[in-house]
């Protein structure tokens, strides 16, 4: 009977430690930006804490396209800042600008080896911070 008793305590104790520790990691990497839906190499504005995240699967979800992602971001930078670092940082790599509106905050852009990946980027002043949402299809 203490033989039982004792194997259930150990198991029990494992199975909480095992627990926390995938809890623990799971946190972790939320914090690090690895569950992130916004492809590895897409510009990510430094300093800007994500607020926000929403991925969507399905067919119509844009033309050619199966795959939403939209991620929210806070800047302590104000829009003119955060504007030119997206305008600069997607003109290059495997992403390029499509059109740029500064009066209303907003960048298009697509990626150059998957043309079907489209995007944009709104930015909302908030004094001197900015909110960053950037949509992402493909």
């Amino acid at each position: 009977m203490w033989w039982l008793a004792g194997g259930c305590a150990v198991v029990l104790v494992l199975g909480l430690a095992g627990g926390i520790y995938g809890i623990v990691s799971l946190i972790r990497a939320a914090q690090s930006g690895s569950l992130a839906c916004l492809p590895s190499d897409f510009p990510k504005y430094p300093g800007a804490t994500l607020t926000g995240e929403y991925t969507s699967f399905g067919t119509n979800v844009a033309p050619g396209t199966s795959h939403e992602c939209e991620e929210t971001f806070d800047s302590n930078d104000d829009v003119a800042t955060v504007m030119d670092f997206y305008t600069s940082e997607l003109g290059t790599g495997d992403w390029h600008v499509t059109s740029n509106d500064t009066a209303n905050g907003t960048i298009n852009f697509a990626r150059l080896s998957k043309p079907q990946s489209i995007g944009s980027v709104q930015l909302v002043g908030r004094g001197q911070h900015a909110t960053i949402s950037v949509t992402l299809y493909y």
